[in-house]
């Protein structure tokens, strides 16, 4: 890890594809190439692509003018609208690409972070689902600028360490690192954390959130899956995976969740602890698996 990324000065580009026309394997295959021009630390998903620039292989120290290239080259090269999002985190740059959408580009240096999250909606902040909101709307902390002022101690005495990452979240600071790609075959939803999980009960309440998410994302498309995978990173970033598969094939988020808590016991969370759970799903019929296009826009 280059002493950049170490200490925190990353650059991270978000990338959004914009609705237009059907993209054929050929053309994703050439994204995915253009993108490799510039990094290989790429994470993808539904419709986006992030990229980690820090040390790119142009060796062009801003990342403004990197972004810049990178959607002018997708324009020019595909014919795609994209939006893009700069900042020193994933979290930020996700947020800076939807602010800034259809074709747009949005940069958030560091000494930004504060303004610009002032205002965000608190059920953007990674790992807050409906029922953490709700007991962020009982606190009257309806944005992340209100969280922000919050004291630390006070969050941990309300959602244990979960408090500790939305607090630290909500200063900005986030070293979520990017990751590589998910299978084609596969949905997921996974939420770090700026200080490690340490007991069950939190580390339940992520995963019910998860399934929620993962479940919702699936009834919309009108699918079910049967392969449940659970991710788990430690607080040295060891990472486990563990898979079941189930009986039949579900959308319901309980099952998903049940599945997701029983594959947790198979591993050395409650003596290690966690600072990133993930959920994903798969098992999908060969019918279903062609609606899982890479650049499919339901998620950006």
């Amino acid at each position: 890890m280059s002493p950049a990324r170490a200490s925190g000065r990353r650059k991270i580009v978000h990338i959004g594809l914009d609705s237009g026309p059907h993209h054929s394997t050929q053309t994703c295959a050439e994204f995915a190439a253009l993108l490799r021009e510039y990094t290989d630390w790429i994470e993808w998903g539904d419709g986006y692509a992030i990229l980690d620039v820090t040390d790119n292989k142009l060796d062009i120290p801003f990342g403004m003018r990197v972004a810049k290239m990178i959607k002018s080259d997708i324009k020019r090269q595909l014919g795609w609208s994209v939006s893009v999002g700069l900042a020193p985190s994933k979290f930020l740059a996700r947020l800076a690409m939807e602010r800034q959408r259809p074709d747009g580009l949005m940069v958030v240096l560091p000494e930004q972070v504060g303004n610009f999250l002032a205002d965000v909606p608190i059920d953007q902040l990674p790992g807050v689902g409906a029922v953490t909101r709700q007991q962020f709307s009982a606190m009257q902390i309806e944005y992340v600028g209100a969280l922000a002022q919050v004291p630390l101690n006070q969050l941990v005495r309300r959602f244990g360490q979960r408090g500790s990452s939305f607090w630290h979240l909500a200063q900005g600071w986030d070293d979520d690192p990017v990751a590589p790609a998910e299978q084609l075959d596969q949905i997921r939803e996974e939420t770090s954390f700026a200080a490690p999980l340490y007991t069950r009960e939190e580390m339940r309440d992520t995963l019910r959130e998860l399934a929620a998410a993962l479940c919702g994302r699936l009834q919309r498309r009108g699918l079910q899956a049967r392969d449940v995978t659970l991710t788990v990173r430690y607080p040295d970033f060891r990472t486990a995976t563990r898979t079941s598969r189930l009986a039949t094939f579900t959308d319901r988020a309980q099952s998903v969740f049940t599945t997701a808590c029983e594959l947790l016991e198979q591993t050395e969370a409650d003596d290690l602890g966690t600072r990133l759970l993930g959920i994903g799903l798969g098992g999908f019929d060969d019918e279903e698996i062609e609606q899982l296009d890479l650049f499919a826009s339901e998620k950006p």
